[in-house]
């Protein structure tokens, strides 16, 4: 009895999605260690216009990899994180008002934004687009609490919006930023850090 209920074992949830359809609203929350929404393999598919996609995930080395179809408008991804090790992938490309929220608490976190993934981050990096994203119009919000974060956004839209917050009033250091964004039109970043040893590389 005491090795039965001595311990308990927890498992970690995976959540594959393929969605097809418009105005869909889909929300995941998963609580412990390992979780994960898609892969860097199979990442979740958005294919439908006007989907709301709310991801809460509480623990730690917990991973989300999102893909937004091309033709998939309109599209809404809230990401919350806390604790330690998250790791959130989104790949764009041309799908047309597309807006990302993300909002992680705590450490060794990882937030990439591309049209496709080039390489995943290392100890001393954050991982590089292979293509950028192309959709003229995105917005992207990315706050981050807590130290040794690393955040890739890679857009070649003419009117992309990117907001970029690390520290959210408090200090958080050892953060690689590399942000390349290109446009004919009015492209707008906004960057705020807050703490030491960062490395900020536009």
């Amino acid at each position: 009895l005491t090795t039965l209920f001595g311990a308990a074992t927890v498992w970690a949830s995976d959540v594959y999605i393929d969605q097809a359809g418009s105005s869909t609203t889909i929300d995941i929350t998963q609580t412990g260690d390992g979780n994960t929404v898609g892969s860097s393999g199979t990442p979740s598919t958005i294919i439908g216009d006007n989907t709301k996609v709310d991801i809460t995930q509480t623990g730690t080395l917990n991973t989300a990899d999102i893909e937004t179809a091309t033709g998939a408008s309109g599209s809404d991804i809230n990401y919350n994180a806390t604790g330690s090790s998250n790791v959130l992938d989104v790949d764009i490309s041309t799908a047309m008002d597309t807006t990302l929220t993300t909002t992680i608490t705590g450490s060794s976190n990882e937030v990439t934004l591309c049209g496709t993934l080039g390489t995943d981050a290392s100890a001393v990096a954050s991982a590089t687009c292979a293509t950028e994203v192309s959709a003229d119009t995105t917005d992207t919000t990315v706050t981050i609490a807590g130290s040794s974060n690393k955040v890739a956004v890679g857009a070649d839209a003419a009117d992309a919006v990117n907001n970029i917050n690390i520290g959210a009033g408090g200090v958080s250091d050892y953060n690689i930023v590399n942000l390349s964004q290109t446009g004919l039109n009015s492209p707008n970043v906004t960057l705020n850090v807050d703490g030491t040893s960062n490395a900020i590389n536009i």
